[in-house]
Parts: structure tokens; sequence; C-alpha cells
């Protein structure tokens, strides 16, 4: 074989490798920043398995977890942009630029967002022999006591502390709510059972059981609308605290760079596969709603988190 057709091959290869038409003609590479079982593993691994059909070709996942998110993002930003490797990203990418100096990536600028596939709907929590029984009356017990009441969250920066300074700042009550930082979401609600705080923001996974039991009361939810598998609890807007956005989500990005061709071929599979049924039910198991956002309004929550999240954190004092 000549050199002159070897290069023609390779040239020909290369060619399809990065073109819209013949995308993807290899395996896929699916970077999760979570361990194997965690919940963003779970859900990277329902897409997966969703769209292998559809697209042709076996996306692989590839655990990358540690240092909140920054391996892996780091891997990403930092591989070609042909659309054979893609992040999947939950909520702390768009906190950890405040949280962590020195990264050696722009959330903003290093990567092409594709689609956000689903969220957890966090529930606000109290104790079960609280006196208040809604957030208003929450909000106006914390008002009428000396000392006001006490929040848990996990560990600074995640999506509950966020939930409950967002909340805080809402609703007037940044002086006679105290939040609490604790190591996990079980010591939280533990002490949340046990009365050493009296509310707490969680998700629906980590929630149903002990609701189910009655040791704890569920007085509101941050999703849009109310939840199937919760009817009975109202959403924080019907409660009057507008625009609660700090639940947990997960969502595709490939390096910038990708073209658009490719990035809009990805959607399209995977939105298409977020609308089944299947997603759903497969999902829901795991507490998520799918959501299936275009690129474009994928790219507008992520500024708008990046925006609004710093300027919450620089408030309650994080440090960069």
């Amino acid at each position: 074989m000549s050199i002159l057709w070897l290069l023609l091959i390779f040239a020909t290869s290369s060619f399809a490798a990065t073109d819209a038409n013949f995308y993807p003609i290899k395996p896929i590479r699916l970077i999760v920043p979570s361990p194997p079982g965690a919940s963003n593993d779970g859900v990277a691994r329902i897409v997966a398995n969703g769209v292998t059909n559809s697209l042709g070709r076996p996306i692989i996942i590839d655990n990358r977890s540690g240092g909140g998110g920054i391996i892996a993002s780091e891997l990403v930003a930092r591989s070609r942009p042909d659309g054979y490797t893609i992040l999947l990203a939950y909520a702390a990418f768009t906190t950890t630029p405040f949280l962590q100096s020195n990264l050696s990536y722009d959330v903003a600028r290093d990567f092409s967002p594709i689609t956000e596939i689903a969220n957890q709907p966090l529930f606000l929590l109290t104790n079960s022999n609280f006196p208040a029984r809604n957030v208003k009356e929450l909000i106006a017990f914390s008002k009428s006591i000396s000392g006001g009441i006490m929040a848990g969250f996990t560990q600074p920066g995640s999506s509950t502390h966020l939930a409950t300074e967002i909340f805080k700042l809402k609703t007037g009550t940044t002086k006679t709510i105290t939040s609490v930082s604790y190591k996990g979401g079980a010591p939280v609600q533990v002490a949340l059972m046990s009365g050493e705080v009296q509310m707490s923001f969680a998700t629906a996974t980590s929630t149903l059981p002990q609701m189910n039991s009655g040791k704890i009361r569920v007085i509101a939810t941050s999703a849009i609308k109310r939840l199937s598998y919760a009817p009975d609890v109202p959403t924080l807007t019907e409660e009057g605290v507008l625009n609660l956005n700090a639940a947990p989500w997960q969502g595709l990005l490939v390096p910038s760079g990708t073209s658009n061709a490719i990035v809009l071929k990805i959607y399209n599979e995977v939105a298409t596969f977020l609308k089944s049924k299947d997603a759903h039910n497969k999902l829901s198991l795991l507490g998520a709603d799918p959501v299936a956002s275009t690129p474009e309004e994928f790219r507008e929550k992520i500024i708008n988190e990046l925006n609004e999240f710093g300027q919450i954190i620089r408030t309650i004092g994080l440090k960069n």
C-alpha cells in the first residue's frame, strides 16, 4: 500500500471522526465525577444505556471522582473537541469556581453545554414536633422567639447550604435562622429528628423513608409543580418564596470548540430519550425529574447560577 493511499485513508477517517454526518464512528467516553453507585453515576448510566442504541456506538462510563468534580472537569476541558469525551456535570460545577482558587479551567469559557439531564427537587423539612406547619408559620416563628431557629445543611457550598441561604435572603430571616454545617445528609437528619435543628433542605431519596415514618415533616418543595409522589406538599412558589434555584442537577457538556452540529446531534438523541416513559420511570427511582433543556437553555442556567451563587457565596463569607 502506498504512502499516498495511507495518507488518504488517515485524512478521510480523521474527517469522519469530527464530522456530524459520520459521528459517532467509535465509542464515546462519558466522564463522571462520582464513584460507581453514587446518584450522579446512576443518572449517567441511565442516559448512557438509553441512547447507545440510537447513536449506534457504546457510551463508556469513566468514573473520575474527587476534588468536587475538578478532576473530571479538568480532564474534559483538556480533551479534543470532537464529541468523544463528554462531561457529566453536577450542581457543584457552578459553585466550585467560587470555593476553589487557581482552577485550570473556566466554567463559562472552556465547555459547550449540551443539555441539563435531570434535577432533584429539594424538600424543606422540619422536626415533626415543630409548631410551624407551613412556610409562613416557620418564618413567623423564627422571628417570634429569642435566638430564632437552627437550620442544618451538608458541607459549605453544597446545594442544601445554598438553598438554606437563598431561603433566608428571600424571606428576611438571615438574622433569625442560624445555619449549621454537618458532615453529610445522615447527620443532618439525625439532628433534625432529635430537635438539635428545626429545619433543613434535603433531596427526596434521602427524605421519603423518614417522611413516611412520620419522623420528620415536609412543608414545601423546590419543584416547579407539585410532585406526583408527594402531591400534598406545596411548592415554595405556592408558599410565596420565588425562584429558589438551588436543587441538585446533572447535565452534559463537551469541550468548547466542539462543532455545533455534533452538540446538536448528541442533544437530540439524549432529549428524545429523556422525554420517554422509560427515562421518567428510571430517573424517578433516583428522585430525579427529566429536564432535556436545549444547549442554549442549559448555557443560560449555568451563567445564571454563576452570577447568583457567586454573589451568595461572597455574601455569606465563604472564602475563595
